[in-house]
């Protein structure tokens, strides 16, 4: 006896066996109970989910022998069941659309037969797989039979692009939409069918040929089928792995975690490890992708998640997510995306999945814009920044102890030898060659009254100025070149920078720091060149031969006067349209740039609109006088040589026509 497949042994023969669907055998089953069946039915889905099984099993409930009429539990055993599980059936005709998509096949096969009676059965059933494959023409002929055909006839139809289905045909027909089946549902079908063929299967082997199957169940168990061709009776997770190529959910979970935690360094030596054992890099950014999806969900709607994943996953995948922002998932979810486009043209894949995860991991430390309004907000009110607002991370960074603690950024600072006399004090360098001034409000802290500095002031621009006096025991080195580090003994005595005009012995008092006032370009001395008057015709002519295309622009305004800094150019409300062209950055450096080589002063373009403004046209250049071109014979004639020439010989000229 020949082998049969998983596929085809574990069929589902009633719709008790359908797995996954049963919002539409509980639909079926109601229909027969309340005797309301239609003519017409539409099963859509994905690949691998049920239709055509589901469409068989409807029409051995129809034909069934062992019943007066339509029964929920078709007995599988009587002549018309056993023929539609055969397929030879006189009354149910099942036929693939993509081999009879012409006209004429349609009429020959439903058409023409809808009038005859069914041979044995009380319906004649056709069964049409992937209709969507049938031609317009075949739909249009098929519209009439289907809108009303006769009592004894019912149409099945199955198809995985219901999209490609003209709307007539949808609306003559009842819709079912099966749904990809949840991989805990997969999981266990296939370790009932392990259990039936004596095969141990562990759980997450089951479960991990159920996320490859993509919510099909033939696809789950022609894997199933193929694994226990490799391994035999015993099949564990790490032989799905390796002879599908996956990649385990914990490992998927690891990396995950890793850009969660913005450990780039974990993330590159999992990629690596996945790469070295042979798995499909695009598969498993897919994979990243997907958990980050279950980290979404698990945070917006845990309670669906449940039914395709499991409570214990779902809450597994919560407890990674805490403190992970959605807006932050929302961007690794966009970014990894992006990366798995180029990825499938990309001949080097490990590159740039390397590259995706260095940029999500970059993306996670970043302060998202609903972080900073929410700061803003706290601090407009006056209360503390939430904790969100604040730069914490989801997980805790991985750095050496070193470097845990960023130190402050401060000026550099010498440190006075410790003396008996005198403590140790730190002097904060402020300028290249310090002036010693006496401090009666001493920035720094001393210990007691008498450590207090005391001074007079040294005037700045004293040409010579004698070293700082070096205190006892110190081990540096006389010099005769004034240092940039003044070392002061007690008396300490501060060193700040101060600009002084003057030699002054009344004490200093420091100025607290102020910012500094924002620079106003100063207009020069008036001078002739900066008169409007003259400067307008100037320009205008520097402007049609530089840059002519704007000089329309330019000239329907004017330059009305220079003020503050800025060359203020009016124009008209209707020339709106001139005045923010030229006021583009490319056209205002060009025009400041003109201004600069005319006026040589530095001058911004500002433009104003006003309601009425009194141009001042600049005349056209007269066009050049075009020379009257000469005849080249009289050229010739008055040529010297020949002239001399004629004389000689006595001879004209003529013209040879």
């Amino acid at each position: 006896m020949s082998y049969t497949v998983f596929a085809r042994k574990y069929r589902p023969q009633t719709f008790d066996d359908v797995v996954g669907q049963q919002h539409i055998t509980q639909t079926l089953k109601n229909a027969i109970l309340q005797n309301r069946l239609a003519h017409a039915y539409l099963f859509v889905g994905p690949r691998g989910t049920g239709k055509t099984s589901t469409a068989r099993i409807l029409a051995k409930a129809l034909n069934c022998h062992t019943s007066a009429g339509p029964t929920l539990t078709p007995c599988g055993k009587c002549d018309s069941c056993v023929e539609v599980t055969a397929g030879n059936s006189m009354d149910v005709l099942e036929f693939d659309a993509a081999s009879n998509t012409q006209v004429d096949k349609v009429r020959d096969i439903i058409i023409d037969n809808v009038k005859y009676l069914p041979a044995r059965s009380r319906f004649k059933v056709y069964l049409v797989d992937e209709v969507h494959m049938l031609s317009t023409g075949s739909f249009n002929a098929l519209l009439k039979t289907l809108e009303e055909p006769p009592a004894h006839v019912k149409f099945l139809f199955a198809t995985t692009d219901v999209q490609k289905l003209p709307a007539t045909i949808l609306s003559r027909c009842q819709r079912f939409d099966l749904k990809r089946i949840g991989p805990p549902v997969i999981a266990g079908h296939l370790l009932h069918i392990a259990q039936q063929e004596g095969v141990a299967l562990s759980q997450e082997a089951a479960l991990a040929v159920a996320i490859g199957a993509d919510g099909g169940m033939r696809d789950a168990e022609s894997m199933l089928d193929q694994l226990v061709a490799f391994c035999g009776e015993t099949i564990e997770e790490k032989d799905v792995l390796s002879v599908f190529g996956f990649t385990s959910r914990q490992k998927v979970s690891d990396l995950c975690e890793a850009v969660l935690a913005e450990d780039s360094s974990e993330a590159l030596q999992l990629i690596h490890e996945q790469a070295e054992a042979g798995r499909d890099l695009t598969q498993l950014l897919g994979d990243l992708i997907g958990h980050l999806r279950n980290l979404l969900l698990a945070q917006a709607d845990p309670g669906g998640l449940e039914d395709e994943l499991g409570r214990p996953v779902v809450e597994a995948l919560q407890a990674q997510c805490v403190g992970v922002a959605r807006e932050r998932l929302l961007d690794l979810i966009d970014l990894c995306a992006a990366g798995e486009q180029k990825m499938k043209w990309a001949s080097n894949k490990r590159m740039y999945l390397e590259v995706t995860l260095l940029r999500a991991i970059q993306t996670v430390g970043q302060v998202t814009l609903g972080e900073v309004l929410e700061a803003l907000n706290a601090l407009r009110e006056g209360g503390a920044l939430p904790e969100r607002a604040k730069a914490q991370r989801p997980q805790k960074v991985k750095l050496p102890a070193s470097t845990h603690h960023a130190p402050p950024v401060v000026s550099p600072v010498r440190v006075a030898p410790k003396t008996s006399e005198s403590p140790k004090e730190v002097l904060p360098l402020l300028d290249a060659h310090p002036q010693v001034v006496s401090a009666p409000a001493p920035v720094f802290q001393f210990e007691s009254e008498q450590q207090r500095p005391k001074g007079e002031i040294l005037p700045q621009s004293a040409p010579e100025k004698a070293p700082a006096e070096v205190p006892e025991g110190s081990h540096l080195p006389p010099t005769a070149a004034e240092p940039a580090f003044a070392f002061v003994a007690a008396p300490v005595q501060e060193l700040v920078s101060l600009p002084v005009e003057r030699a002054d012995p009344t004490p200093v008092a420091i100025p607290e720091p102020s910012p500094a006032p924002e620079p106003v370009l100063p207009l020069k001395a008036p001078v002739k060149v900066l008169d409007v008057e003259a400067l307008w015709p100037s320009l205008v002519e520097r402007v049609r031969k530089e840059r002519s295309f704007i000089s329309m622009w330019v000239e329907s305004g004017v330059l009305e006067e220079i003020r503050d800094g800025a060359a203020v150019f009016v124009f008209a409300e209707e020339q709106s349209l001139a005045a923010d062209y030229i006021s583009k950055d490319g056209h205002r450096d060009f025009l400041e740039g003109l201004l600069l080589d005319l006026t040589g002063t530095p001058l911004r373009v500002r433009t104003e609109l006003r309601d009425s403004v009194q141009r001042r046209p600049v005349a056209q250049p007269p066009p050049p006088v075009k020379a009257v071109a000469k005849d080249p014979m009289e050229e010739f004639k008055n040529d010297p040589l020949i002239r001399k020439a004629l004389e000689i010989f006595k001879a004209r000229l003529e013209a040879v026509q």
